[in-house]
């Protein structure tokens, strides 16, 4: 038997030390496995199945967390892996510099166009998103609402961070689909949809917390500069799995030469090169990152660190993905925007947990101590009856009939006087109603609206009511529902002669105006007719004194005598 040489040994030992995974090769652990329980005494073939059942579910979910936490650390170093690289390109290569930076120009003014857009487009212009190869049609105008544009900036700019120097704008966009995202404007916009789902002022904090995070983590620069990255960190790790190879070979040819002669160059050299492509398919491995979810998960961190360090209740933060995952259980449409696949949801949600409950917990509970922990105001609920309103309202002509029920009756209840939150709610109620009870409560609802409508700005209503009476055989309902039917065509026409006679004079938004003044106390105050206004403006003219020249020189003498 030929003696193992030496140099064999070094050679061997190198190749395994590259190709078996090194946690194999220097530990061996065994796994036990808690929750396994011996079998209770008497029990029964039903009991065993549902208790192995309970412990089969188990063990599913604690290794889809063990999974989710992994990739999450894997996904997370490659990122950083790659950002560190192409930070270092960007210092030392010129060209690698020219190139990021021209990009990122043209998509800053890619972002300029579209804020102009957004900023000047009509409320009922339809626009497209896309999420996942799924495709959506939305209005991604501005809602035109300023107060609620006012309140949703002044809550984001209490959240910027003190050392930011980018200035940055909170905006509304009118769409039912839970949506937001930023523009590297500093331009943070955040949906109807999205709004209309928050219990409280905290998760709204937190929400805009992440979109502004995504602007001052410079994700889009960083969106910009990876792809161009990552072409060159995999040229330059193919350069370097060909050198190792080259050297082990070359060493290993050396060694065997001259431990063996020419026999032992060619095992040597063969030695040599498996070590060398083990080292080099190290270096060979490709980087590929999903860079979304990366930032998405930068964004969070972000996000419940500075909604704390504002005062705001991170506890809030779970509470607010568990809504949102019932919501998307309920209408996958919903997935479109700021949820993103429904599997996110759950990871995004016990890894706030594990933050609140970990790092956080005592800059939480020093706060809470403090009495400065912040939940909601009077304001946001003020807020919200008018937003929830209104998406309502347009996630019931998107036929999205579990977000209309859900907003619509939370406006009812916030303000109950208010006449087409409960129109709407009671239109949503006669669609989709099943039940007596159903159709009984959408019959009250237009009763309501009815007297609440104090300006007859709903004709609607009472078409709805008519057709609603007119199921009924009774012939008081029948008389009724005649009587209706005319309330409703002498309002549509004075509405439609409203419409003409003010046609382009009256701001867009009259509609909400009338609301803010419903509020304040007048239910009944409308723009006067135009031929009014005239007469009014024209009457003090034709009445106004003339002054002469001499009446303005001359003062009139008094005596002080009564005439």
């Amino acid at each position: 038997m030929k003696t193992i040489r030496f140099s064999q040994i070094v050679s061997l030992f190198l190749t395994l030390l590259f190709v078996l995974p090194l946690p194999g090769v220097i530990v061996s652990a065994q796994e036990t496995n808690a929750a396994t329980q011996e079998k209770p005494q008497g029990e029964s073939p039903e009991e065993k199945k549902l208790r192995e059942r309970e412990e089969s579910l188990k063990k599913k979910e604690d290794d889809r967390k063990d999974k989710e936490a992994k990739a999450r650390v894997k996904e997370a170093k490659k990122y950083q892996t790659l950002r560190e690289f192409a930070e270092d390109q960007y210092a030392s290569d010129p060209d690698f510099r020219d190139q990021v930076d021209d990009a990122y120009l043209d998509l800053q003014s890619s972002h300029a166009l579209d804020a102009y857009r957004i900023n000047t487009s009509h409320p009922k212009e339809l626009l497209a998103t896309e999420n996942e190869g799924e495709v959506l049609k939305i209005r991604r105008a501005l809602y035109d609402n300023p107060r609620v544009q006012e309140y949703v900036n002044r809550l984001g700019q209490q959240i910027v961070p003190d050392d930011s120097d980018r200035l940055y704008s909170f905006k509304v966009t009118v769409n039912p689909i839970p949506a937001a995202y930023t523009l590297s404007t500093g331009t943070v916009l955040v949906s109807t949809g999205m709004i209309s789902l928050l219990d409280n002022e905290a998760q709204l904090a937190y929400v805009l917390a992440h979109e502004l995070g995504h602007v001052y983590k410079n994700h889009w620069r960083i969106k910009v500069m990876m792809p161009l990255a990552e072409a060159e960190y995999n040229k330059k790790q193919e350069k370097k799995r060909a050198m190792w190879a080259g050297l082990f070979g070359a060493v290993g040819a050396g060694i065997g030469a001259a431990t063996n002669g020419g026999s032992g160059a060619a095992y040597g050299t063969l030695i040599g090169l498996g070590a060398g492509y083990a080292i080099g398919s190290y270096y060979a491995r490709k980087i590929s990152s999903d860079w979304e979810v990366a930032q998405e998960n930068e964004a969070d961190d972000f996000a419940i660190k500075a909604t704390l360090g504002k005062s705001f209740d991170i506890q809030e933060v779970p509470r607010l993905y568990e809504t949102m995952a019932k919501v998307a259980r309920a209408d996958s449409r919903t997935q479109l925007g700021f949820l993103g696949a429904r599997s996110r949801i759950h990871e995004r949600s016990e890894y706030a947990q594990k933050l609140i409950a970990g790092a956080l917990q005592p800059q939480y509970q020093e706060a809470l101590k403090a009495s400065k922990i912040k939940g909601t105001s009077p304001e946001f609920s003020l807020i919200m009856s008018e937003l929830k309103r209104d998406n309502g309202i347009e996630a019931f002509y998107f036929d999205m009939f579990q977000m209309a029920k859900l907003n619509l009756q939370q406006a009812v209840s916030l303000r109950s006087d208010d006449p087409l939150a409960v129109y709407y709610y009671g239109r949503v109620m006669k669609q989709v109603g099943r039940t007596a009870e159903d159709l009984d409560t959408a019959q009250q609802s237009l009763l309501a609206a009815i007297k609440l409508d104090t300006r007859h700005a709903i004709p609607e209503v009472q078409l709805h009511r008519a057709l609603m009476l007119m199921d009924s055989k009774d012939r008081p309902n029948q008389t009724e529902a005649i009587n209706a039917l005319k309330a409703y065509i002498v309002a549509y026409e004075r509405r439609r002669a409203e419409t003409i006679s003010h046609d382009g004079m009256l701001p867009p938004n009259v509609d909400v105006l009338y609301d803010y003044m419903r509020l304040l106390g007048d239910k009944t105050w409308r723009a006067p007719e135009i031929a009014d206004l005239l007469k009014t403006s024209v009457a003090p003219a034709a009445v106004a004194p003339v002054e002469t020249p001499a009446e303005k020189l001359t003062p009139v003498k008094t005596t002080g005598r009564k005439p």
